[in-house]
């Protein structure tokens, strides 16, 4: 058993309904560990664009992964949850107490390895591959901007599969989530969701999250920042 907003944000707000509840009891949510790291690859791959299946799109099945969602599993001080059925896990909820001392960790511990595997990409950005713009990613992480990580210090990625999405296995990982945040004094977090995501604002927003910061200055890789007091 389940153990001041832009153009984009107001569309989203306007089509929200009641969030589910989980009643199947098949569902359980529990802390991740290291043996989850497959499936979180696995769901990071199906969910990489923009929450629609990415496996066409890149040739190294891990890359997505590598930055959004193993390390979140290996790194000391993030909290990470997953959901799992008897099919085995379909859902995680990962992020971390304090964005820049996570950024730090990250950098010090997780990347090196990663850099030293994933050749920095050359030419024009406009010509590079999705798999050269996580490579690009791995050697230059963007760091949250600062208005967001002042306000909002803690953040959070989840994602589900398909066969997750309306049983409320979002919903219950969230909570868990945030439980487990409040434990850690945490008083508000974000999330940054890509902007081509309408399903992804739609969760969010109608949890609590509101839209703080848009930025389409990306194109199709264009974020809008959400924040929640805790």
């Amino acid at each position: 058993m389940i153990s001041p907003p832009g153009s984009a944000y107001n569309a989203i707000r306007q089509e929200n309904c009641g969030i589910e509840e989980v009643t199947e009891k098949s569902v359980n949510v529990r802390q991740a560990v290291e043996a989850d790291l497959g499936a979180v690859y696995e769901i990071c791959l199906k969910t990489g664009d923009a929450g629609r299946d990415a496996e066409h799109l890149f040739e190294d099945p891990k890359l997505v992964g590598h930055v959004y969602g193993a390390p979140y599993l290996v790194l000391e001080g993030c909290i990470s949850f997953v959901a799992e059925d008897e099919a085995g896990v379909l859902g995680y909820a990962v992020g971390a107490p304090d964005t820049r001392s996570y950024e730090k960790i990250l950098v010090s511990e997780w990347l090196p390895d990663l850099r030293s595997r994933y050749p920095l990409p050359g030419g024009p950005s406009d010509d590079w591959s999705p798999d050269e713009h996580y490579c690009d990613l791995i050697h230059n992480p963007r760091p949250i901007p600062e208005e967001i990580v002042r306000e909002f210090p803690a953040h959070i990625h989840m994602n589900l599969l398909q066969r997750a999405r309306g049983r409320g296995v979002g919903s219950a990982l969230l909570e868990a989530w945030v439980e487990a945040a409040r434990q850690e004094q945490v008083r508000a977090v974000h999330a940054g969701v890509s902007a081509t995501n309408l399903a992804g604002l739609k969760f969010w927003t109608s949890r609590g999250f509101t839209s703080v910061r848009e930025d389409f200055s990306r194109g199709k890789r264009s974020t809008i920042w959400c924040g929640r007091m805790l």
